[in-house]
This record gives C-alpha cells, sequence and structure tokens, in this order.
C-alpha cells in the first residue's frame, strides 16, 4: 500500500540516539579501523625522518625499527628494490637494495633517505647545483656536460641538465619581478636585436648608472610604446622605484611613451656618442662618400665636422646656445647638391637641443650610454643568445640567470658602500655643535638598511634553495 504524501511531509524529524560518551567526556572516543579511514592515513602518509635507517656491509639498506611509530603495530617486511646513488665530490656510484616495511594499518613506511640516496634520484643535490651556477657564468648546457665527464666521469644527460636549469625558471622570474633594487632614479635604456626561431625580436633591458643595478631586462616580440611601457612597469616594481631620468640613443621607438602622464617628469638624454654617429654619416655624405663609410673624413670637411662637434661637447648651456647659432650660420652660408644631409643633421639637432644638454643641469645624468652597451656583454656572452635561440622563454631564462647573477654580486658592494657613507655622516654628525639639525638622517639611513636587509635576504633565499653547494 502506498503512503501519502501528507504522511510522508508530516513524518518526525529522526535525531541522532546519544551515546554514553556524550554524557562522559572523559570516555576516549573508538578508533575505526575502517577501510576508508585507513586509506586517508595512507594517503597522508610522508617521509619521516624519525625513523632509523642501517646500511649493512653488503650494501643492503633496512629500517631498524620493528613497530610503526604512528599506531603501535609491527611492522612487516614488504619486499625490497634496488637503488643507485652518484654521491658528491667524486664518490663514485653505489648500487644497493632498500628492504621495504609497512603497517597493516597506516600503509607503507617512508623513512628519510637523503643521508644515504639523493631525493627523488640518483644524483647528488650538489650536481644540480653545480650545473646551474655554470649555467649562470655563460655555459650552455653541451658545455656542462663535458664538465661533469672530465671532472667527475659522470655521464649525465643534456636533458637532465637542462630539466635542472629549468627547475629554477619560474622562482627565478618572480623574485627579479617582485623584489626591487637600489636605485639612484638615472636608468639606461638600450635594445638588442635578435633572431629567435627565425622570429626577429628583442631584448629591452635598462640599469641603473649610479647603482649599476639591473632594475629589468625582457625579451620582446617589439619595440614601440606598449613594450617600452611593460618594461618600465616592471622595472619600478610596483612604483616602489621612481624613474628621474633616462639615457637612451636616438632612438624613437617609444613614441610618445615619455609624454604620457605616467613618464612626462622624466628627463631625457641622448648618448652623445650615437649624436656623433649619426652626424658623422650626414657630413661624410655631403663631402661624398657614403653614409656606411668607414673612411675618415677628408680633411677639406673636417672643419665642418668639428663644428657640430663643439656644439654635441659643449661645456655649458650658454656655450651650447652660441655653437649651435655657429653651426646654423655655417650651413646657410654652403651650398652643394647634397645639403640636404647637412639640413638634416642641423634639424636633428635643433630637435634633439634639450636631450643633448640635459646633463649640463643635472650631473647625475651621464652624457653616453656606454655602460649599458658594455653590460650587452653579459648576456651576448652565451653563443647562442643572439641569432641561435629557439624559443624566447630559453632566452628570457638566460636573462633572468645573467641579471640575478648580476644584482646578487652587486649587493654587498652596495651595502658595503651604504655603511661607508654612514660612518662619514656620524663623523660629521659629531663635529656639528647642533646635533639636531642633522638628527633626521638617522632615520634615513636606517630605512635604507631595512629596505636593503629585505630585498638582499630575498635573493640569498633564492640562492641557498637552488645554487649554493651544500656542505657535509
Amino acid at each position: 500500500m502506498p503512503i501519502p504524501k501528507s504522511s510522508k511531509r508530516n513524518t518526525p524529524i529522526k535525531i541522532e540516539q546519544t551515546t554514553l560518551n556524550k554524557f562522559f567526556p572523559e570516555i576516549f572516543d573508538q578508533k575505526i579501523n575502517g577501510l576508508i579511514s585507513d586509506e586517508k592515513k595512507r594517503a597522508t602518509n610522508s617521509i619521516r625522518s624519525d625513523y632509523k635507517i642501517k646500511m649493512m656491509a653488503e650494501g643492503d639498506v633496512y629500517i631498524k625499527e620493528t613497530h610503526c611509530l604512528e599506531c603501535g603495530r609491527r611492522l612487516r617486511k614488504n619486499g625490497q628494490y634496488p637503488r643507485i646513488a652518484i654521491l658528491d665530490k667524486d664518490l663514485g656510484k653505489h648500487e644497493f637494495r632498500i628492504h621495504r616495511k609497512r603497517c597493516k594499518r597506516c600503509g607503507e613506511v617512508h623513512p628519510d633517505y637523503s643521508e644515504i640516496a639523493p631525493k627523488y634520484g640518483k644524483y647528488h643535490e650538489n650536481h644540480k647545483r653545480r650545473a646551474r651556477q655554470h649555467y649562470m657564468n655563460g655555459l650552455m648546457p653541451s658545455q656542462i656536460q663535458q664538465i661533469f665527464k672530465v671532472d667527475f666521469n659522470l655521464e649525465i644527460p643534456r636533458s637532465t641538465i637542462v630539466y635542472w636549469i629549468e627547475e629554477v625558471t619560474k622562482p627565478l622570474r618572480k623574485i627579479l619581478k617582485e623584489t626591487p633594487v637600489p636605485s639612484s632614479g638615472y636608468w639606461g635604456y638600450d635594445e638588442i636585436h635578435m633572431r629567435i626561431g627565425g622570429e626577429k625580436m628583442y631584448t629591452l633591458d635598462t640599469v641603473d648608472v649610479v647603482t649599476r643595478f639591473v632594475p629589468a631586462a625582457k625579451i620582446s616580440d617589439s619595440m614601440g610604446r606598449s613594450a617600452g611601457y611593460h618594461l618600465f612597469k616592471e622595472a619600478r616594481c610596483h612604483n616602489v622605484l621612481w624613474i628621474n631620468g633616462i639615457v637612451k640613443d636616438c632612438t624613437t621607438n617609444l613614441g610618445r611613451l615619455f609624454k604620457s602622464h605616467s613618464f612626462k617628469h622624466i628627463i631625457q638624454q641622448n648618448c652623445l656618442t650615437h649624436v656623433k654617429w649619426m652626424i658623422s654619416k650626414h657630413v661624410k655624405a655631403y663631402a661624398g662618400l657614403s653614409t656606411q663609410s668607414v673612411k675618415p673624413i677628408p680633411k677639406k670637411w673636417r672643419w665642418l665636422l668639428k663644428r657640430f662637434y663643439n656644439l654635441i661637447d659643449s661645456r655649458h648651456e650658454a656655450d651650447a646656445y652660441i655653437q649651435l647659432e655657429i653651426v646654423r650660420h655655417t650651413v646657410e652660408k654652403l651650398k652643394g647638391k647634397k645639403i640636404k644631409h647637412l639640413q638634416t643633421a642641423l634639424k636633428n639637432l635643433e630637435s634633439w637641443f634639450p636631450k643633448i644638454i640635459a646633463y649640463q643641469r643635472n650631473p647625475l645624468i651621464p652624457t653616453t650610454n656606454n655602460l649599458l652597451e658594455a653590460y650587452h656583454k653579459k648576456y651576448t656572452y652565451y653563443p647562442s643568445f643572439k641569432r641561435g635561440m629557439m624559443t624566447p622563454q630559453g632566452a628570457q631564462r638566460i636573462l633572468d640567470y645573467r641579471v640575478f647573477k648580476h644584482n646578487f654580486g652587486r649587493f654587498p658592494e652596495h651595502i658595503s658602500y651604504l655603511k661607508t657613507k654612514y660612518d662619514e655622516f656620524k663623523i660629521i654628525l659629531s663635529e656639528l655643535p647642533d646635533k639636531r639639525t642633522m638628527s633626521a638622517q638617522h632615520r634615513y639611513f636606517q630605512a635604507e638598511f631595512n629596505k636593503l636587509e629585505k630585498w638582499y635576504g630575498n635573493y640569498q633565499q633564492l640562492w641557498h634553495e637552488y645554487f649554493a653547494i651544500q656542505e657535509g
């Protein structure tokens, strides 16, 4: 007989029957040895360091404990399996057998074998760290492979070395993107033209011209305004750093980036070496040579080139204006079929004029971008960096390794420099009759040391986790 719907709706609510345990809390709950609880226990059973292991003379490794440390049940033998360990410091290759034990309730026992064999592999951890340091110093995986063959007589597959290097890619990218570096606010900017996987790409990089840290370096498929914006956004590290001035070549690839709201305050300085190259091309063309000619300008026209150079090398702002009028008057007097080259050179100088004399108003701005040009050798030291890389990710990995190595080495020097400045400040403060006039400087130095400790600590943490050679 079917039950009416009304009776179903009015059925009394079921209440869980109370037990004696609820009236007497001091009574322990009964342990459930069901299949579900056993499976959960086995799933959470991880490697434990409190089990003691011992190696016998014939090379067998076994667990000394006879009972489970979790539940106290007797451990049972669970077979054995062979292991191969390649030890550090040229101790060679060793083969041995590991005896397994399991608990009927808790599952297999997993002791810590790291003192005998490497974790999750046969190679010692120091082999991985040496490979990463070699890669950081400019060696390719095939060269690292030969180093292990010569030094340790180890035949390590190239794919294994690449895997070790790749392990650090994401944490390395994260630390460089999120950790600021000491900055004066005056940076150099430049590009490296590359060929990656048959496609034309670029390395956009920066350097602080005073502290000499590298705020950011990125691989980009373009070098326009958008690419420059993302580079400087990453370099400023969530607006922690501030940019006061930029030294660059005569490029116009960044478009109107420095006229936008976030960058219009930045003082621009054109590298005077690049300016001279551009001007000398036009003077060579006027003198009858090719713009790409490496021959020196004929003596007949060297006086003309010198007048342009006098403007570029002017000593102060008033001298620069005087030399500009001299060049303008000279170009107006000259004639010839190729006078347009000189007119173009003059037009360029007039448009670049504020960017040519910017260093005269601010002594912190250098006159050239030679520092960053020299830093390009740190990246192009890799044989295949400019023309042989297959993916942008591989090229970015090289940049990150080299930038990390450079910045990590600069921190101790910068901290030592700041400590010297602090000692000089204390000497000056001790000689002042009224020390309150400069007492606020103590807070400045304290804030600087706190920032350096935090930033350098992030670099040190990554170094010790993936690169530092372990002792013992």
